[in-house]
């Protein structure tokens, strides 16, 4: 079976209506890891033995008239931060080597118990905490694009995986642009839901067995198509959070968006973080399509608070989380590096936030609450707001350096590593969805746009979404079949 442009909704309709079997979709995938993941690693961990048996199981449940629930029998890979029984789960750490999960984290229970076959795990960055994908367990990610460039972070085996074909859907997780950037670096799909609405028990980081929920993470589908993400949300909406509160539900949209019903903010650069002439341009380009579609699209548009304001807030709310669930030893270093760092130390900005007081955590929480005021103001005239990735498309591999003192060259100048955290954070720190579209392949790399929306709009923004990419024809293109070639 070529697999090479199928979304994991078709996928899912081929094995509703007998085309195709799970068992056939199984070996499809595993031919296109036998072909490409030597070169991109992207899969890690595998339990292919007992993924065939539960495919088969599916195909003769599935003969006999059973009821599979919505993903029918499709197998496919989950990012390496969400403990599955049976498959290691190292969230990138030596220190979990060896950690193979007894119970499985709440979104893996969704997409089980949606007839989904989990066969293995995705390559992500030391505790997710990365915008490139690499670790000492299993080594660096590729971008299937371009193999010197990065598949971004944390989420960029799940990404480069699905852009290939390994896997037509994942499930990743976002807290600083970690299904965004690799959907905007691979050309794929994905959804940063709004905060809390999907359960993130399971998810390491924090340690194994951590029971309450972060601060500012989510979990994430990645796919081929809005549709797709459409599926895994409604999937994974069945286990805790939402799915698990008696009478609570995620609104639905109602009804499908007409573009001249759309009221749309334009946010296409920042002095905070410049973004690539690139990237830029996919999103007034796609602003321009939606005004000339009949859209109202605001192009003097401004946040309620300075854009200053707004990523200090979210930095001063990440790096405590980041540095949460952090082994005593490591603390009492970024501790000492917070002290000894001069005031204007860029440097030395995640050590200290990671480290600051519960006191100054609660100036940024209420800072927090005032950008949500604003955003709720904003939301009152606007549908959505569309906006970029990240600053560039995807760049060489840069893992040299600390995080902090590492630089990303934008149109020939030298910018903050950091910076890509500027246009997560506009979605993460209020806790809104933002969904993430191709929006073409220019100079052979792809490039993404992103939308952003009030909370819990989740569904009616996928149906903006949708919209938008008939609008625009914003549709996933397979990779070349030899990147580098």
């Amino acid at each position: 079976m070529d697999i090479s442009e199928v979304s994991a909704t078709a996928a899912v309709e081929l094995l509703r209506s007998g085309e195709v079997s799970s068992v056939e979709l199984l070996r499809a995938q595993l031919d296109v890891v036998d072909a490409h993941n030597a070169a991109v690693n992207a899969v890690v961990a595998q339990n292919i033995d007992a993924a065939m048996d539960q495919a088969a199981q599916a195909d003769a449940a599935r003969a006999a008239g059973g009821d599979l629930g919505p993903l029918q029998g499709l197998p496919m890979t989950v990012k390496d931060t969400y403990e599955t029984i049976g498959i290691t789960t190292t969230s990138g750490s030596s220190t979990l080597a060896e950690h193979v999960p007894d119970v499985d984290a709440d979104a893996i229970q969704a997409i089980k118990g949606a007839g989904g076959i989990v066969y293995g795990k995705t390559n992500v960055p030391l505790f997710a905490g990365d915008h490139q994908t690499y670790n000492e367990v299993y080594g660096l990610t590729r971008n299937p694009w371009d193999l010197e460039r990065t598949a971004g972070g944390s989420s960029g085996g799940a990404a480069a995986a699905v852009a290939l074909g390994m896997s037509l859907a994942e499930v990743g997780s976002d807290i600083g642009g970690s299904v965004r950037q690799p959907a905007h670096f691979n050309g794929v799909f994905a959804l940063k839901s709004t905060y809390g609405v999907v359960s993130m028990r399971g998810h390491i980081p924090g340690p194994p067995g951590t029971m309450s929920a972060g601060d500012l993470n989510v979990v994430g589908p990645i796919g081929r198509s809005v549709d797709d993400l459409e599926l895994l949300l409604r999937t994974l909406l069945k286990v805790g959070a939402f799915g698990g509160i008696p009478g609570a539900a995620l609104p639905a949209s109602g009804e499908r968006q007409s573009p001249d019903a759309l009221r749309l903010g334009l946010w296409s650069d920042d002095e905070m973080a410049p973004v690539s002439s690139v990237c830029r341009s996919a999103v007034e380009d796609v602003a321009s399509a939606m005004g000339a579609a009949g859209s109202e699209v605001n192009l003097d548009f401004g946040a309620s608070m300075p854009s200053r304001e707004l990523h200090v807030a979210y930095l001063g709310l990440l790096w405590p989380q980041m540095g949460a669930g952090l082994p005593r030893s490591i603390w009492s270093r970024l501790e000492g590096e917070a002290r000894s760092a001069a005031e204007d130390s860029l440097a030395a900005v995640p050590a200290r936030l990671m480290t600051e007081s519960h006191r100054e955590w609660l100036k940024f929480n209420e800072r927090r609450a005032h950008a949500q005021a604003g955003w709720a103001s904003t939301f009152e005239t606007l549908d959505a707001v569309i906006m970029p990735v990240a600053p560039t498309q995807a760049f060489p591999h840069n893992i040299e350096a600390s995080y902090a003192q590492r630089i990303v060259d934008v149109d020939g100048t030298d910018r903050p590593y950091m910076d890509t955290l500027f246009w997560a954070g506009l979605a993460t720190m209020p806790g809104l969805p933002s969904v993430s579209i191709p929006a073409g392949v220019v100079d052979g790399l792809p490039v993404g746009v992103q939308i952003v929306g009030p909370r819990y709009s989740d569904f009616r923004l996928l149906d903006i979404a949708r919209t938008i990419c008939e609008i625009t024809d914003a549709r996933f293109v397979a990779p070349p079949p030899s990147p580098n070639g």
